[in-house]
């Protein structure tokens, strides 16, 4: 017997996608090993899926444009926090300052 929709217990890995919807995403799947990996942008999460546009057409649905399904093991939300070597005003690496004066001793 299963259960309603209304009492199954969500998914957390969903649930942190859900609320960032129009955050950008790293995919990283079997192909990472090789080296290839897409960034695209959250458009929606149903009950098992996260969709993203990765700015391409889906190939295989074409009537839903660009979102693509993903499963949500193979996402990585992009931080937006920038290094602590960079520079404030304009995000590029920024040369590190030298040594803070030495403490006496």
């Amino acid at each position: 017997m299963r259960k309603p929709a209304r009492t199954r217990r969500a998914n957390p890995a969903l649930e942190i996608f859900r609320h960032h919807i129009g955050a950008r995403v790293t995919f990283i799947g079997l192909a990472a090993e090789r080296g290839a990996t897409e960034h695209g942008v959250i458009v929606d999460v149903d009950h098992r899926m996260v969709y993203v546009d990765y700015g391409y057409p889906n190939p295989v649905c074409a009537e839903i444009g660009n979102a693509i399904a993903t499963h949500p093991s193979n996402l990585r939300l992009e931080t937006t926090v920038a290094a602590a070597d960079t520079c404030d005003h304009c995000g590029t690496a920024a040369a590190r300052p030298g040594p803070p004066i030495p403490a006496s001793r």
